[in-house]
């Protein structure tokens, strides 16, 4: 992990190893200070300790689901972005994460470009 003074602490939370890994690398020689988690319990804890500028969340995980997940970070952290990275094109996904007040839905695999310009705004503030 590189830290740098000005860089903005960003959560993954993926109960994949793998993916957690390049999305990493994704967000890499950005000035980002990227955090992983692998479950809610590892989310929460990095979520309670460290200060998040922004959340990339997977939906389909073993222990919870990226909506639960978003849904109590919103209630503790309610002007935290929160973006859903999923593998699953399915218009109810889309719906529900707006309804919880994600900052964007984005579909697997993504490309760096596109991850890194949404990420920039939700930092920035910026909604599309």
């Amino acid at each position: 992990m590189v830290k740098s003074e000005r860089a903005s602490a960003v959560l993954i939370i993926d109960d994949d190893e793998h993916i957690r890994h390049i999305i990493r690398r994704q967000l890499q020689l950005a000035p980002y200070t990227v955090f992983e988690a692998g479950n809610r319990q590892e989310a929460f804890g990095i979520l309670c300790s460290e200060t998040i500028s922004a959340v990339i969340c997977d939906i389909k995980m073993k222990d919870t689901d990226g909506f639960e997940i978003t849904k109590q970070i919103k209630e503790q952290f309610p002007f935290l972005p929160v973006i859903i990275l999923t593998g699953f094109i399915e218009e109810e996904y889309s719906n529900k994460a707006r309804e919880l007040g994600c900052f964007d839905f984005l579909i697997k695999p993504v490309k760096r470009e596109k991850l890194r310009s949404v990420l920039d705004r939700a930092l920035s503030g910026k909604q599309k």
